[in-house]
């Protein structure tokens, strides 16, 4: 898609996979790379209550789920639509991931959000003849967003675009809401309509020749050229002016590949002695850990985790990645955990460091008796510095853990992330 928008001369491109943030990272190395500005967002699906999963609090079932369109600005926006991202697919599942009006207002914070498509809450309010419906609807967007609201209008020759038109047109004169000129892209040649119907019957469980399928009637949703959306849309060319608009409120510089993000040291250790730094307080910790475990008396062991100390100091005066935060981070998690009875453990090639098990991460059998190598885990000559290490909570204490997590770092959000294993 990116490669297209080049192609086709455009300045900005924009990505809004339903329900999902996944893939905006590789679009926005994409974009990077043949310099176009990305527009990263997700079609939301916006329910009365994101946390009722039955059909006594959603008696239409799917189809109370509407589609919303919510774009980050920036990286707080970026934070605040990763948050809902999550919280959509953890606690909002019913059908799809789905957020709420109070959701929306608690994360508003960097985001810009658009009306969608025909299966947007103001658009069928529209549809069904219901306008003072979409009057108090968009008013209520207008409300949370301010001129971060828009309101899409689109047109791929279905005649229900064509019937909400004017509402959509009379809601942006009496609301001031400026309106967006739209291509719902789901493909990127109209020749691969035939491809994305054969997606959409995977993703369905429908066989192809099933007449029930969930299928578009025209192959209208490929990606248009700026003279195509002109010829749909040039009678009015301030609503594709509006499109640069919204281009021109994205700005992700602060998002940069290839640096560690992590809460500030003073968030972490509580008792920090003036001018002491991350490192030294986990040095310190390390050598309380070596005396503990009785490994002090051994010179091999004392060399071990002098090199392992001195291996992160290296890694933070050339690249300036900070692991020493990141190790008490992992430290301080071990304590809560220890302290409320939670199992947990290090598997992986993390074992093989002396220092994780100086501070606690890991227990049990010696790493140098068994001849495990530092290396394995964290070494200076790899790009990607830390691999194959696996920090687990017991699944029935993972919340417990989370808030203490939370704690921690309270002006970022913490995300949770899972891994899985074939054997």
């Amino acid at each position: 898609m990116v490669s297209k928008a080049k192609e086709l001369g455009m300045s900005a491109v924009g990505i809004t996979d339903h329900g999902t943030v996944a893939g905006i990272m590789r679009f926005l190395q994409e974009c990077r790379e043949q310099e176009i500005r990305p527009i990263l967002g997700m079609e939301a699906y916006l329910s009365r209550d994101h946390c009722c999963h039955d059909k006594e609090g959603q008696p239409d079932g799917r189809k109370g789920n509407r589609h919303l369109n919510i774009i980050a600005k920036n990286l707080k926006g970026y934070e605040n639509l990763c948050t809902l991202s999550q919280e959509a697919s953890v606690n909002g599942y019913y059908y799809d991931p789905r957020v709420d009006w109070e959701l929306l207002d608690k994360h508003k914070e960097g985001l810009i959000v658009t009306s969608a498509c025909l299966s947007n809450v103001i658009n069928h309010a529209l549809f069904t003849d219901n306008y003072a419906s979409a009057l108090e609807l968009a008013g209520g967007f207008k409300d949370l967003f301010g001129e971060d609201f828009y309101l899409e209008i689109m047109f791929h020759g279905l005649d229900d675009e064509g019937r909400v038109l004017p509402g959509i047109q009379k809601l942006s004169k009496d609301t001031g809401v400026k309106i967006l000129a739209v291509n719902d892209c789901h493909y990127v040649e109209s020749e691969d309509a035939e491809f994305q119907q054969v997606l959409m019957c995977m993703s369905t469980g429908r066989s192809i020749k099933d007449p029930k399928r969930i299928k578009f009637p025209y192959d209208e949703f490929y990606f248009k050229s700026a003279e195509e959306m002109y010829k749909i849309f040039g009678h009015n060319p301030s609503y594709m002016r509006n499109t640069l608009e919204v281009a021109e409120k994205c700005d992700y510089s602060d998002i940069v590949f290839g640096e560690m993000r992590l809460p500030k040291l003073e968030t972490v250790v509580k008792d920090l002695e003036e001018g002491e730094t991350s490192l030294g307080y986990l040095t310190k910790l390390a050598q309380a850990g070596l005396i503990k475990r009785g490994w002090d008396k051994s010179q091999e062991h004392v060399d071990r985790l002098n090199r392992e100390l001195s291996d992160l100091k290296l890694i933070w005066d050339t690249k300036g990645y900070d692991f020493a935060v990141y190790f008490l981070i992992e430290e301080d998690v071990t304590r809560f955990a220890d302290k409320k009875n939670i199992p947990y453990g290090v598997r992986g090639s993390g074992y093989g460091s002396l220092l994780l098990h100086c501070i606690g991460l890991c227990k049990g059998v010696d790493p140098l008796s068994q001849g495990l190598l530092w290396e394995r885990f964290l070494s200076v000559d790899f790009l990607h510095f830390i691999c194959e290490d696996d920090f687990g909570i017991g699944n029935s204490r993972n919340s417990s853990v989370h808030s203490d997590l939370g704690k921690l770092s309270s002006e970022k959000p913490i995300s949770e992330q899972g891994s899985g294993a074939a054997g």
